[in-house]
């Protein structure tokens, strides 16, 4: 199956409670360690009677440094602030703007996706305003590595981006 980054769009968001794990990984390991998260943060939830109001997220704050080293939040959206266990954390997704491109195909690849929206955001001079993330359409946590996933790249951006700015 061919992977595909579909074309972006400006969306808008509501601010998010979260439940979260943040840590530094390398990217030959990005896989296996969003979806050891995402098993993580779920059981913590599960054993305080918390559901998720989502799908599960990754928040990359810094990716490449030194060339390979990634520091990714990973979690979940909750309807209120937890009180965590001292890794899984309480935060928050903000709200507003941000350009979205969808993504199928294995997690591994979906840099391909982020690269679309960068992309894109240059050609409409259009500026990110924080840490971009993923949101994991599909449960990462019942494929096996390598198998299609769907998911989307979202890159906030200034509340002033006039949402038509030459979407699509």
């Amino acid at each position: 199956m061919k992977e595909t980054p579909d074309g972006a769009e400006i969306r808008l968001f509501e601010p998010q409670h979260t439940a979260s794990v943040r840590v530094k990984t390398t990217l030959n390991k990005m896989t296996p360690k969003v979806t050891q998260l995402l098993n993580e943060t779920a059981e913590f939830l599960q054993s305080q009677g918390i559901s998720p109001m989502g799908p599960g997220f990754g928040i990359y704050h810094e990716v490449g440094r030194h060339g390979f080293l990634v520091d990714v939040e990973v979690g979940y959206p909750v309807d209120l602030a937890i009180v965590g266990n001292g890794r899984v954390l309480p935060g928050s997704l903000p709200g507003g703007k941000a350009v979205v491109v969808a993504y199928k195909g294995p997690h591994g690849n979906i840099a391909a996706a982020h690269q679309a929206a960068q992309s894109w955001m240059a050609r409409h001079g259009i500026d990110f305003v924080a840490a971009a993330r993923e949101v994991f359409l599909t449960d990462l946590r019942r494929i096996d590595e390598g198998e299609v996933c769907e998911a989307e790249a979202i890159w906030p951006i200034a509340a002033e981006t006039p949402t038509s700015a030459g979407a699509r």
